[in-house]
């Protein structure tokens, strides 16, 4: 679970940081002179690309064994006893790390969250005097004014002011700023992700500013700097609010002010480039991922196979054990799946379900990664990882919360001709050479 959990977040770091370099390229040569309203929507790119390698994909075929063992075969001799690699606790330990960030960051925005939402009047719902209006709420949206908001600004200032307010509500910005926090939040340990986040929100406003003053004459510019600059330099930009002072610099704002007044055609052309963008990485992605899973998941034609002795020893808290000895045969680096069943195994008890793959190193070096679980239904007992030879035995315990203990024994011995593709319930009815006999599920 830990390894698939660090490689679902390694995925999904790399997709975030891809995805915002491409939207960064797009906005650079295309997006920005089309619109401010497609630059802003071209950031859907990111949360769509991560969607889309997260998405399942189409089971693919993987040798699968299935053996019923009634059989109890003698204890081996002892063999040198293989150290687990040290790479699940490493993944464990950054999982932790990542999990405590997480808590840490999301704490830190609800905080803000509040303390912004605390400068408001509780009676006349105002926020105080010096600030720009703002909307409040993700369900609920309602836009709160600054007790000043009358004296400070002229009746063109207030009114657009409050038309920029009103993109916001009906856009449901605010929506989409928590779906950027929770990606902040969730990927806190990515400078890109933190760039991204505060590039969202500058967008976002002044994707605002273009759908105000493209419905203005020339003239609304002059007064909407002028509103601009009497609110810079107060500091309210709470995670879960759209307020009107952006964290974008004010020079910038107004210069990209200047290039809002486009014509009605290039704003459709930049909204359908930023579509067409959001649907090719959605797709792309998906695609890119079925072909990564396909590619893992494919043993190469001229893969060996590897003929692996397992024997199984369960300890209960008394002093009975339960023995049973296997022998797989599977290719490299695909998966193999031995399911034992009480009623044919005298002592096991519950069901047991080991899960493997043999993968090689090099000619004399294997990877064993296995998956151990036990009970009714299944329940994972642990994923040790072997380090061993070519026909030397490695032995790993995994400890259960009932106190029993489960010992496996891995002998691994790779065969010099590939596995002939056959039907896997017809080759786990055929007893390989020297093993027990054994009956398919």
């Amino acid at each position: 679970m830990v390894e698939h959990l660090s490689h679902a977040l390694l995925l999904q770091t790399l997709t975030l940081s891809l995805a915002t370099l491409v939207v960064r390229a797009l906005q650079a040569t295309l997006l920005r002179r089309l619109g401010a309203a497609s630059a802003y929507l071209g950031w859907l790119l990111v949360p769509v690309a991560m969607l889309a390698v997260a998405l399942p994909h189409p089971a693919i075929d993987a040798l699968v064994i299935r053996v019923d063992v009634a059989a109890i075969a003698p204890a081996w001799a002892a063999g040198p006893v293989a150290s687990i690699d040290t790479t699940h606790a490493l993944e464990l330990a950054a999982i932790a790390a990542w999990l405590a960030g997480v808590w840490l960051f999301a704490a830190t925005m609800l905080h803000r969250q509040r303390r912004f939402e605390a400068l408001i009047d509780d009676v006349a719902q105002r926020l105080p005097a010096g600030a720009g209006p703002a909307v409040l709420g993700v369900l609920k949206r309602r836009i709160v004014l600054p007790r000043d908001f009358d004296s400070a600004f002229d009746a063109d200032e207030r009114r657009l002011m409050l038309l920029h307010e009103g993109v916001h509500l009906r856009r449901a910005d605010n929506a989409w700023n928590l779906l950027a926090t929770a990606l902040l939040v969730l990927h806190w340990f990515n400078p890109i992700a933190w760039w991204a986040w505060r590039r969202v929100r500058a967008d976002q406003e002044m994707s605002c500013d273009a759908a105000v003053l493209r419905e203005e004459s020339p003239g609304a510019l002059a007064v909407y700097a002028g509103a601009l600059l009497k609110v810079q330099g107060v500091a309210l930009t709470p995670p879960l609010a759209t307020a009107w002072q952006s964290i974008h610099p004010f020079v910038e704002r107004v210069r990209m002010l200047q290039r809002h007044r486009i014509s009605s055609t290039r704003h459709r052309a930049g909204l359908r480039v930023a579509a067409l963008s959001i649907l090719v990485a959605g797709f792309g992605g998906y695609a890119l991922q079925a072909g990564a899973s396909a590619t893992a998941a494919a043993a190469p034609a001229d893969a060996k196979s590897v003929m692996t002795d397992i024997q199984v020893v369960v300890a209960g808290s008394s002093t009975s054990t339960t023995t049973v000895a296997l022998q797989v045969l599977a290719r490299a680096g695909e998966l193999a799946t031995l399911r034992l069943d009480p009623k044919s195994v005298k002592g096991l008890g519950e069901p047991l379900q080991i899960a493997y793959t043999a993968s090689r190193l090099d000619d004399e070096h294997l990877q064993i990664d296995t998956t151990l679980s036990w009970g009714s239904p299944l329940a994972l007992l642990g994923s040790p990882r072997l380090i061993t030879q070519n026909g030397v035995a490695s032995t790993v315990h995994v400890k259960a919360i009932d106190g029993r203990v489960f010992t496996l024994t891995f002998v691994p011995k790779p065969v010099a001709s590939p596995l002939v593709a056959t039907d896997s319930a017809a080759d786990a009815r055929k007893p390989q050479a020297g093993a027990p006999p054994q009956r398919a599920l």
